[in-house]
């Protein structure tokens, strides 16, 4: 009776999977070139959910919540870029904000400089012309109020391999053009196939991690930083204040737009656009 017994239990769960499956392609609208291919996401999607479902038992008290998304039938890595190693010195960001004496929140999306959140699809190593053309095109919306989408492709195809000096390469191109001038990556550079219609003056990088910095940069320019996205639950987010202990914090692998910062519950956050679509 009792291998009875775990068979059905087993069998009940397969089920719930399943369903859970076909319930993800419904609401995502999700297609798949070959059943080969479908039946390799479906494995993969088993293998996420159980991942979720294990987090939420594991972590009652995180401050963000997990759960199936558009991404639950990939693989982080695909989505991910190539590993960069940084230093990291911890700065509470509260504090700063007190010290400082800046505004308590900030989001640059209510001032009219945030381009729509896109999908990037499993294209990992577009992420740093992405974000550094996200951050062009609101330095420029912050100084003219007018919001212009850049073309990504653009910086693709001619600053791809100049990371982590994309920004000094974008210099040297005159800056960026528009979406429509340059629409398609054609795996080559072609700097004069479009003329640009806004560039910057001046690079600030910063080498360590310094939240006091960040806070006074970000209230003239939105800001380009690196994360590791392979910390528990960060694929799997949903909402709340993403803050994982476990998060490597020397190796960064996916590029983000900060496009803000605040404080919910007395804990403080910093605002990020991320690259894998809205959801």
């Amino acid at each position: 009776m009792k291998y009875v017994l775990l068979f059905f239990l087993f069998g009940v769960a397969l089920s719930n999977l399943s369903s859970e499956w076909d319930k993800f392609k419904r609401d995502y609208s999700k297609h798949y070139a070959s059943t080969a291919e479908e039946n390799e996401r479906k494995q993969i999607f088993f293998e996420n959910v159980n991942r979720i479902r294990s987090y939420r038992q594991t972590h009652p008290g995180a401050t963000f919540t997990v759960g199936i998304n558009p991404l639950t039938d990939r693989r982080i890595e695909l989505v991910s870029g190539p590993k960069i190693h940084f230093e990291s010195l911890p700065i509470l960001l509260k504090s700063s904000i007190e010290v400082k004496n800046l505004p308590e929140s900030l989001d640059w999306r209510e001032k009219g400089a945030i381009t729509p959140v896109i999908d990037q699809g499993e294209i990992a190593v577009i992420q740093g012309p992405l974000v550094a053309t996200e951050v062009v095109e609101s330095l420029h919306a912050i100084y003219t109020n007018n919001l212009t989408e850049g073309s990504i492709s653009r910086i693709y195809d001619c600053c791809l391999q100049a990371e982590p000096d994309i920004f000094e390469c974008i210099q040297k191109l005159g800056g960026i053009c528009r979406k429509p001038d340059y629409p398609e990556i054609v795996d080559k550079c072609e700097p004069n196939a479009c003329n640009p219609f806004t560039t910057f003056d001046e690079i600030k990088k910063l080498k360590e991690k310094d939240e006091n910095t960040m806070l006074t940069w970000i209230q003239d320019s939105t800001l380009w930083v690196v994360m590791n996205a392979f910390g528990q639950g960060f694929g799997d987010y949903k909402e709340g204040i993403y803050d994982e202990p476990t998060c490597p914090k020397t190796d960064g692998n996916h590029a983000m737009q900060v496009v803000g910062y605040g404080i919910e519950g007395g804990k403080p956050y910093w605002l990020c656009k991320n690259s894998w679509g809205e959801h």
